[in-house]
Order: C-alpha cells, then structure tokens, then sequence
C-alpha cells in the first residue's frame, strides 16, 4: 500500500516535467502540478461500474466516482499506473493493451480550508469489460462501494451535478459523449 509518502513526479502546468519529485504530502500541501490515472469501466450494455470513495479518504470522502483512479508514481507510466490502480483497488488484473486513453484533462481544486491543493492532469482511460461489482475485491482504504449505472442515470445525475459525485464535471460529459460514440 501507497501511502503519503509515496514520490509524486512534478510537472509544470502545461504537463511539462520539472525534474523533481516531491511525497504525495508535500504535493498536495504546497499545490504542484502532478498527474493522475482514472479509469472508467465500461460494460458490453455500456453501463459504467462507479466507486463510492472511502468515508476515511482525505478528499471527496463517501462521494460516487471513477471506476478507479490515483495518483502516478515518479518514474511510472501512465498505462502502469492504470493497470495497478485497477488491481489494487478493485482487484481486477488487465493488460495494458486493453486500455485506451481518452484525453487528458486539468483539474484544480482546493479543499479542507486550503489545507488541500490538488493540481492534476488526468490521465483518462476506457475499459470495456464485463464486470460482476460482486466479485471485485475491494482495497478497503480506498473504496467502500462500487456499482453499475446506466448511461442515462448516469447522465441524469452529472446534469443536475448531483452532490454525491466527486465534481468532475469536465470529465463526465466527456465520458458521456465517448461511451455514447463508441
């Protein structure tokens, strides 16, 4: 398990590396640009499996969210993280070739009275799969719940950005409209 000392590459806004790496802490104490994976499983009948984020979690506590998600470790790639992200916190083994990368996409947001500074560039990734939300194995720090939702529930919760989201706005009509073309 990864903790906040796990070493974070920093990144200059634009996505350029810096040549430094900091600990996960010091990143989001101080606000420097890093990047992160977030995986979204897509089913055959184009539902998407969504996590409910731990009520321990530091940020966005007991919030519905991406499939899987985190933080890249210094000197890791985007597609390793993926694929470990999606093993450590639901259990699920991939190959790398089964990820497709969507976009990236720049999320800032300050949370706990500024004692939280997240700077991220989102790795955002497709994973079609069938998936039984029963048989996932849950990494208990991180998640506390999965579920399947349609698209059009799904849609109907991000339009009238329903509170019990992590408000990643941007990025759900992204998905939406991907999910919907593919």
């Amino acid at each position: 398990m990864r903790g906040m000392d796990e070493r974070l590459d920093i990144l200059t806004p634009d996505g350029t590396p810096a040549g430094r790496t900091r600990t996960k802490a010091e990143v989001h104490r101080d606000g420097d640009w890093h990047r992160s994976v977030h995986v979204w499983i897509v089913a055959s009948d184009a539902t998407l499996l969504l996590q409910l984020r731990a009520a321990r979690k530091e940020n966005h506590p007991s919030l519905w969210d991406v499939s899987a998600a985190g933080h890249v470790a210094a000197g890791e790639s985007v597609v390793d993280a993926a694929v470990r992200e999606l093993r450590e916190e639901l259990g699920l083994r991939v190959d790398a070739a089964e990820l497709r990368h969507v976009t990236t996409l720049t999320e800032e947001c300050v949370l706990n009275e500024g004692t939280y500074i997240d700077r991220e560039l989102h790795e955002i990734f497709l994973l079609r799969r069938d998936v039984d939300p029963e048989s996932l194995v849950l990494q208990a720090e991180e998640v506390d719940a999965v579920k399947l939702v349609t698209l059009v529930e799904f849609a109907r919760m991000t339009s009238r950005r329903d509170p019990l989201l992590v408000p990643h706005w941007e990025e759900y009509e992204l998905i939406a409209r991907e999910v919907c073309r593919t």
